[in-house]
């Protein structure tokens, strides 16, 4: 079940994001792009706070089975996904930036943590691992580069030259990975302190 959370996780933010390319260039285009993760606020908050029931919902994305959980970090993950739609849409590199650190960093970080993290624990945050503090690293530059480098050579905005995006990246990466390691996740979510920070 952790796994499957963690894949959904990974996965459903940059499929989301790689939709946005069928899209017209209106500019009202991102709004409508934007409809897909409100229906998805709609849901979690329809079942959160128990107005409709979904055990499957419940089961794929909460920890702990707990439907109020949906009201916490899914539902500001698909606030993430409205933010970056609206505000930066294919002509600003920034919300594929923010998407792609909680994403394929934050989602990385757990899986990876979890499975080979046990014996090297973070000295700042014992709930936290160096091999999953070096997968938000690498998982998150890498999803980055590769949104970025895909909407830049469809022509959605201007390429970067190489040793710039190299070094930006990488410094965006490194700032998502230390709040990510931070032990503030009780008081701000991965899920909202990752992309402010991206």
């Amino acid at each position: 079940q952790k796994l499957s959370r963690k894949l959904v996780h990974t996965t459903t933010g940059p499929i989301f994001v790689l939709t946005w390319i069928l899209f017209s260039a209106s500019p009202d285009a991102r709004y409508l792009a934007a409809v897909v993760p409100m229906l998805n606020f709609s849901r979690l908050m329809a079942v959160g706070t128990g107005l409709i029931s979904d055990p499957g919902l419940v089961k794929s994305v909460s920890r702990s089975g707990d439907r109020g959980e949906l009201l916490k970090g899914p539902l500001f993950y698909v606030v993430t996904l409205v933010a970056a739609t609206v505000l930066c849409w294919r002509d600003n590199p920034a919300g594929l930036i923010a998407v792609a650190m909680m994403c394929g960093g934050d989602g990385l970080a757990d899986i990876v943590g979890r499975r080979w993290g046990g014996g090297a624990k973070l000295p700042i945050n014992k709930a936290k691992s160096w091999a999953g503090s070096f997968a938000m690293l690498l998982g998150g530059f890498g999803m980055s580069y590769g949104l970025i480098s895909l909407f830049c050579n469809l022509g959605f905005f201007s390429c970067y030259p190489p040793a710039t995006m190299l070094s930006c990246l990488g410094a965006v990466a490194l700032g998502a990975t230390i709040v990510e390691a931070l032990p503030i996740n009780q008081y701000v979510d991965d899920n909202v302190s990752v992309p402010v920070v991206a």
